[in-house]
């Protein structure tokens, strides 16, 4: 089946008469049989461009092409109705609309059927001085977009006839939304999981501790066991983020540090000297046999 002249030339079914005249120059230069002497292949995509741009670069064929799929002259026609073009857009996204979804209004830059001729291209007897006589205005209108949980920044969401609208009443392209995700101050994503640092005291790692701490599903708790060392992970199922690819969430994973008190005075520093003696302990213990290396 003959190519979509518009595709043909790699144009949008709303380019003006320049963009056409430019596409037709710089792909009649690069498959020109000129320079593609021996060259089948390229000499038959050149017949297909010249044809492409003889029916565009006409007003009246270019009208036909676009009212009913075909052209004078042209051997076979596409359906009648040509479809819009899809158009891009990209929104930004904060962590807590990735963890639970959001509905988002996005102001979409679109072509859409004019209202000055009723997408006709034709007031009375004379073209549409609004949309050039093409039957499409382009207008900035708002669209509804449902972001589902879990998506992560470069994820492409489309909606499905929210693009441009195709010339004289032809039915809309998809609207393409490619995601942003604006980095947590507390959270780390890693996947559908999520990392996160909490700090504990130095009392509440020798003695143990219930420490509360914020998911990105909402609370949850850590039973933090007496003697516990800085950088110990804990490991919360489920409380990660809704996976895109399958059912259920990723993991939480909170690694915790311990802080030390600043400020002692002679008193505390007694009492620590009295821990220190109650509970000796050697960290450094065995270092020395690697002195100069040695294994």
């Amino acid at each position: 089946m003959r190519r979509d002249y518009y595709a043909v030339l790699g144009i949008t079914a709303t380019a003006a008469p320049r963009e056409v005249r430019q596409a037709y120059r710089r792909l009649a230069r690069q498959y020109s049989p000129d320079v593609n002497f021996w060259d089948d292949r390229a000499r038959s995509l050149f017949d297909e461009i010249a044809e492409a741009y003889r029916v565009l670069s006409d007003p009246a064929a270019r009208d036909m092409y676009d009212r009913y799929g075909s052209a004078p002259g042209a051997s076979e026609a596409l359906p009648a109705g040509r479809r819009g073009d899809d158009v891009h857009v990209a929104v930004e996204l904060s962590f807590a609309e990735v963890a639970r979804g959001a509905t988002l209004t996005v102001r979409v830059a679109r072509y859409s059927p004019c209202r000055a001729c009723g997408a006709r291209g034709r007031t009375g007897d004379a073209a549409c001085a609004l949309c050039g006589a093409r039957g499409v205005a382009r207008v900035t209108e708002p669209v509804t977009v449902s972001v589902p949980p879990g998506v992560d920044s470069g994820v492409q969401l489309r909606v499905t006839e929210e693009g441009s609208a195709g010339p004289f009443g032809g039915p809309r392209g998809d609207l393409i939304v490619s995601t942003r995700v604006t980095p947590h101050p507390f959270f780390e994503r890693k996947g559908d999981n999520v990392h996160c640092e909490v700090p504990i005291s130095v009392w509440e790692a020798l003695r143990g501790a219930r420490i509360k701490l914020p998911t990105p599903q909402g609370e949850a708790a850590i039973a933090v066991p007496p003697g516990t060392a800085s950088g110990t992970v804990f490991r919360l199922r489920g409380q990660g983020l809704p996976s895109l690819a399958r059912d259920g969430a990723g993991d939480l994973h909170v690694t915790v540090r311990i802080e030390m008190p600043e400020g002692l005075d002679a008193r505390t520093d007694e009492l620590v000297r009295s821990l220190e003696r109650l509970l000796p302990l050697e960290p450094r213990f065995g270092l020395e046999k690697f002195r100069g290396g040695a294994a």
